[in-house]
């Protein structure tokens, strides 16, 4: 198990600081019952934890999103979110309004929207 500073040493060697990353997981929403500090969902529904942030090799890892446009990169932590990685990549290309992973129970899934 990695330990607080290697996760935030991680996470700021893959492109955010440790703030930042902390300050968009607070933006997932808190499911009543469960260790906020651990796990979460994200707008989709879809369960994330807290310490596979960046593992796409998880079924709960997650990405942070940026819904500025890439011209207007800048404007802040506004901007960011925290996404299931599966949602990640659909937000990141075309078709992202197909479908979402989502929670089914305590599984995430595929559903079409």
């Amino acid at each position: 198990m990695l330990e607080t500073d290697e996760i935030a040493d991680r996470d700021f060697e893959r492109g955010y600081d440790r703030e930042v990353v902390e300050r968009v997981w607070c933006l997932a929403q808190v499911i009543p019952g469960n260790d906020s500090a651990v796990w979460r969902k994200d707008e989709s529904g879809a369960w994330i934890h807290r310490l596979e942030y960046r593992n796409r090799h998880s079924e709960f890892g997650w990405e942070i999103a940026n819904s500025s446009s890439f011209s207007q990169r800048n404007v802040g932590i506004a901007s960011l979110r925290p996404m299931q990685w599966q949602n990640y990549v659909d937000f990141m290309v075309a078709e992202r309004n197909n479908s979402a992973v989502t929670a089914d129970g305590l599984r995430n899934t595929r559903r079409l929207l």
